[in-house]
């Protein structure tokens, strides 16, 4: 019988030559990028002249309405290769663990064993049989002179694993893995979040994995207690829940192949992940994580006990498992607490929990911004308010695009009197600048937003609504009145805000919604054609200059977002009564009589009209 040294040489070499594959072929994609990009800037025109201190000068414009092209392979990017062919070696190394290295030493005689002892690999002592994985001395029994002498022959023949068994579980882990990859291919096609979502899905993986293996293997505590809703609750909290059931079941797939299948094992544990991904998605807080995950442990008692049913077992000897199914819910809830930092920090996620932080009004940047620009505070809660409601109509990140959208303006509190909706009845600071300048204090909002962003700690997510609220989008006014006063500067790239164009759903809605609150206000009537065409006229002028091309919006949604933002708008313009004002003390009698017989005069009007 060949020595798994052998085997485990042999998966890392390929490994290796795998790995140098793709590192060859990105290079060589990006040489030819580098190569192009050359000529790409002389056939798009992008040196155009401006304005400097000396006089006319030609610069060349970085052109930010590119992105960067995704080095990929069959549309997954390389680095995701790179990583999924690092994870299946090592979802192999934890499975085989015990036979690449010794798993326990030889107990002593008359000493109680610890933990459980089992054959690391099929061997014979003595003319009995021991298959791999068999248990050799149960956890808590007092070792013998023949105990130790056993174990030390299933020690020496650790090694021997047959060769169709580690092929077949190679097999399996990769095929299942090249499946978990495909899927999140699909789900995530932007390559950093796609990367970073892997990272995720495999880290949380092998910890289970390794849970599973001491769990199974030594029997340090319940198997009951693998914190496999542990790993759903945190896929679902940072990423996203439509992938939980496929990753819950590669991820017990795993841990059966890590001991002899156990199916009721196998049913508890995975209803306690799929719950997991169902009940936390709408956790906001911290108390409503625990309520849940307690709901969860309740279904997996559940589950194990029905399972009781089927197979018979008795229900008195169930008891401690039964406990350990219950205390698996909540103990993933505190592990989930315990490790969200630590993953935000790290990965650049998001959670629910982090966004409620963001939401108090009583940060000092949002207090910065109300009293610096007073105009622009307002204008980011009216838009937060719709385009909150806007996102949950077509199932976007409500919360997400509230935060977002209370921070997408923080840039303007720097030149606040620049900005229209801050400057005071007066002198317009623009008539004193050229066009270009203006176009550049303008754009400047956006850079400095995402500098401030980043100094004090803005998630990624949250970051992103800066400069993607305006996209790549054109400064129309200035760039129409330079045309009409037929400037020398005719390039519509010197009015265009930096970019990027919005990325996802939640950035392309503010951008939407942005757009039409603020022209809504320059509206005499908010009657339901009158919004409806501005909202639709915006939302056109966006789809023409590309800017929705890679938010993922489809038109349906594009129509949803139409009719609420309508809908949210003209309610907002709504008119009120007016009240009689008192101004003469001595003739208050006398005001409040004429204020009647205009209401009386009013309200018979109406009858005569209604009859």
């Amino acid at each position: 019988m060949a020595e798994i040294y052998q085997y485990s040489v042999a998966i890392l070499i390929g490994v290796v030559i795998f790995g140098a594959i793709l590192g060859f072929l990105r290079l060589q994609h990006a040489r030819k990028m580098r190569s192009a990009e050359g000529l790409i800037r002389k056939m798009e025109g992008t040196a155009v002249p401006v304005v400097d201190g000396e006089g006319w000068s030609v610069k060349s414009l970085q052109d930010e309405e590119i992105l960067p092209a995704r080095l990929a392979l069959y549309g997954i990017p390389y680095l995701a290769w790179i990583i999924t062919s690092l994870v299946i070696p090592s979802v192999f190394l934890i499975l085989f663990f015990e036979n690449l290295t010794n798993p326990y030493s030889p107990p002593a005689v008359q000493s109680e064993a610890w933990i459980a002892y089992r054959a690391p690999a099929a061997f014979k002592f003595r003319g009995k049989q021991f298959p791999r994985h068999a248990l050799l001395i149960p956890k808590g029994k007092l070792v013998t002179e023949s105990d130790r002498r056993v174990v030390q022959e299933a020690l020496r023949n650790r090694e021997g694993v047959r060769l169709e068994s580690v092929l077949g579980t190679l097999l399996i882990v990769a095929i299942f893995t090249l499946i978990l990859l495909y899927h999140t291919n699909i789900l995530y096609p932007r390559s950093t979040e796609k990367n970073k979502n892997l990272i995720l899905i495999y880290l949380t993986i092998l910890i289970v994995l390794v849970c599973a293996k001491v769990a199974l293997f030594y029997e340090v505590f319940s198997p009951y207690l693998i914190p496999v809703p542990w790993a759903g609750l945190m896929i679902t909290v940072l990423i996203n829940r439509r992938i939980v059931p496929l990753i819950m079941l590669i991820t017990l797939i795993f841990v059966s192949l890590a001991s002899q299948f156990d199916f009721g094992l196998f049913l508890v544990l995975l209803s306690g992940g799929l719950v997991s991904g169902s009940w936390v998605r709408q956790a906001r807080r911290r108390s409503e994580l625990m309520a849940a995950s307690f709901m969860v442990g309740l279904v997996m008692v559940f589950v194990y006990l029905c399972e009781l049913v089927v197979t018979g077992g008795g229900l008195f000897d169930a008891f401690p498992n039964a406990v350990a199914a219950l205390a698996n819910g909540i103990v993933a809830a505190l592990l989930t607490l315990i490790f969200l930092p630590i993953f935000e920090r790290l990965f650049d996620f998001t959670s629910p929990f982090r966004l409620m932080e963001l939401l108090d009004l009583n940060a000092p940047v949002l207090k910065e911004l109300f009293f610096k620009a007073p105009g622009t505070y307002q204008h980011s809660l009216a838009v937060a308010n719709i385009s909150e409601n806007v996102a949950n109509e077509i199932g976007a990140n409500g919360l997400l695009v509230r935060v977002g959208s209370y921070y997408h303006d923080i840039g303007k509190m720097f030149r606040p009197e620049y900005f229209i909706e801050n400057q005071m009845a007066g002198e317009n600071l623009h008539e004193k600048l050229g066009l270009v300048a203006s176009a550049a204090v303008l754009r400047s909002h956006v850079t400095m937003g995402v500098q401030l962003a980043r100094k004090i700690g803005l998630p990624g997510a949250v970051e992103e609504f800066i400069p993607q609220h305006h996209g790549t989008s054109t400064i129309d006014y200035f760039y129409f009145k330079s045309k009409e006063l037929e400037s020398e500067i005719k390039s519509e790239r010197v009015f265009k805000y930096p970019g990027p164009k919005p990325q996802s759903k939640e950035t392309a809605i503010v951008m939407i919604v942005d757009s039409c609150e603020a022209a809504c206000r320059l509206l005499e009537s908010r009657d339901d054609e009158t919004v409806r065409k501005l909202v639709s006229r915006i939302v056109n002028r966006k789809m023409e200059q590309g800017e929705l091309d890679q938010s993922g919006l489809t038109i349906g949604e594009l129509k949803k977002i139409e009719d609420t933002v309508t809908h949210v708008l003209k309610s907002t313009g709504h008119r009120r009564i007016a009240y009689p004002s008192d101004s003469v003390p001595d003739q208050e009698g006398k005001s409040r009589d004429s204020s009647l017989r205009v209401v009386r005069r009013r309200g018979a009007r109406e009858k005569q009209s209604s009859g």
